[in-house]
């Protein structure tokens, strides 16, 4: 197969280079970019001719790749790379937003707020008591009282649930899935993300307060108000800003939103915002109060996003540490099979409660199961704010995020497949090349 030699040859190719650039300057930044955008590409490639997602192939690069594997590109190197992850969760953010018509999303809008019910609280719920349960097997509840216990519980079972909008949208490009489960995975996810949001500051300020770090809990309350609502604000300007542009200059305008995307991303964080609610915010306000053809916006702006979303998966990839995940894999095991069927009873029990159809019913709660962006922001956050216990926390959620990214894209493309969406969708976005829109799933 002509992929997988070039996958080969490539892979030669940078271990010779690294032989000659060992520091993560400019110029290796620049090699680790363009080689994990070939491998990437090409791994996707490969996966592909064996009915996997190619969202996987980008995954399995990374691993492959990265520090714990054959360590091709470095760590230093990752480091100069964040840029990209705050760029393509922009991307990410306005591409998921402009997907969210709200006239279609409003019929199923009882099914989605049970979902955040019986699903994403349900299993914050359940996953605390597992871990409580399982506490023997990990080490940082050892000499811990009860109280201390399920706190920690509790902050960790919050941040183990959030969802991935990117996998979804990644998915739903690749596989040009549309109707009634894509819609409703799609808005679950990104509503998901927003609760998840809101529900861990509040456990984080309750629990530092309990453990006894000392956190002002009206300064947090301010800090958490201006992140949600000064993003939303900033984000309907932002819409406002790219629907004047969209229907002023046309030509141009996917460029445009790209330097927007890499604005915010590197100036939001400096501010306190979520880049990531700022663009979704702006994409949900092209799609329903612009004027400006959203639709036409993101699908020229299809050229600019592969390249970031092919090094912002491979990214995401290296971080899997295989022999951690392998040291901890009946604890994780445990925790990420808790998750799903928490996710499947929950969202199934939302569906029978609001007779959702019997497609949503059988196939909604897949699109819960990926994790991603959200995931990581609060593997740093939970570091920083409990450094107790916060080495071993990021290492857990790593172990249980990495085992989800390689397991649920494959049951999610599954899922649109079997439901009779995939195909539907007149146009890709981001994950198609032309080998899969030659080749339909």
């Amino acid at each position: 197969m002509i992929a997988l030699l070039i996958l080969l040859v490539v892979g030669g190719m940078m271990h010779a280079a690294g032989t000659f650039a060992t520091d993560a300057g400019t110029a290796g930044t620049l090699l680790a970019f363009g080689y994990l955008l070939l491998v990437a590409y090409f791994g996707g490639r490969v996966v592909s001719r064996l009915g996997l997602p190619q969202l996987t192939g980008y995954l399995l690069a990374g691993v492959v790749s990265g520090p714990f594997v054959l360590d091709l590109v470095t760590s230093p190197m990752t480091a100069k790379l964040r840029v990209v992850n705050g760029v393509a969760t922009c991307i990410l953010g306005l591409v998921a937003g402009a997907e969210l018509n709200l006239a279609r999303v409003r019929p199923i809008a009882r099914t989605l707020v049970a979902i955040m019910i019986f699903g994403v609280i349900g299993t914050i719920l359940v996953l605390t008591g597992v871990l409580y349960g399982i506490r023997s097997m990990l080490p940082i509840f050892d000499g811990l009282g009860t109280t201390e216990t399920l706190v920690i519980c509790g902050v960790l079972a919050v941040a183990l649930i959030p969802q991935s909008p990117a996998i979804v949208m990644a998915l739903i490009s690749e596989t040009r899935a549309d109707g009634p489960v894509s819609q409703l995975v799609l808005a679950a996810v990104v509503v998901a993300d927003l609760v998840v949001v809101v529900i861990y500051s509040l456990v984080a300020a309750v629990g530092s307060a309990l453990l006894g770090a000392g956190v002002d809990v009206a300064g947090t309350a301010l800090a958490i108000g201006w992140e949600l609502l000064g993003s939303v604000a900033f984000g309907v300007a932002i819409g406002m800003l790219l629907g004047l542009f969209v229907r002023a200059v046309k030509d141009g305008a996917p460029l445009f939103a790209l330097m927007v995307c890499i604005v915010v991303a590197e100036i939001g964080v400096r501010i306190h915002l979520d880049p990531l609610i700022v663009m979704l915010t702006a994409g949900i306000w092209l799609e329903n109060f612009s004027r400006a053809d959203a639709s036409s916006l993101v699908h020229r702006f299809e050229s600019a996003q592969l390249p970031v979303f092919l090094v912002w998966f491979a990214l995401a990839g290296m971080r899997l540490d295989l022999i951690q995940l392998y040291e901890l894999a009946l604890p994780v095991g445990i925790i990420a099979a808790a998750r799903a069927l928490s996710l499947y009873g929950g969202t199934t029990l939302a569906c029978m409660q609001t007779n959702a159809a019997a497609p949503i019913t059988r196939y909604g709660w897949i699109g819960l199961l990926p994790q991603a962006g959200l995931s990581l922001a609060l593997v740093v956050v939970i570091q920083s704010s409990f450094p107790a216990f916060g080495g071993f926390a990021a290492l857990l959620m790593l172990s249980v995020l990495g085992l989800n990214q390689m397991i649920a894209p494959v049951l999610l493309r599954i899922a649109f497949v079997r439901s009779g969406e995939a195909g539907k969708k007149v146009a890709a976005d981001f994950a198609t090349s032309a080998t899969s829109a030659n080749h339909p799933p």
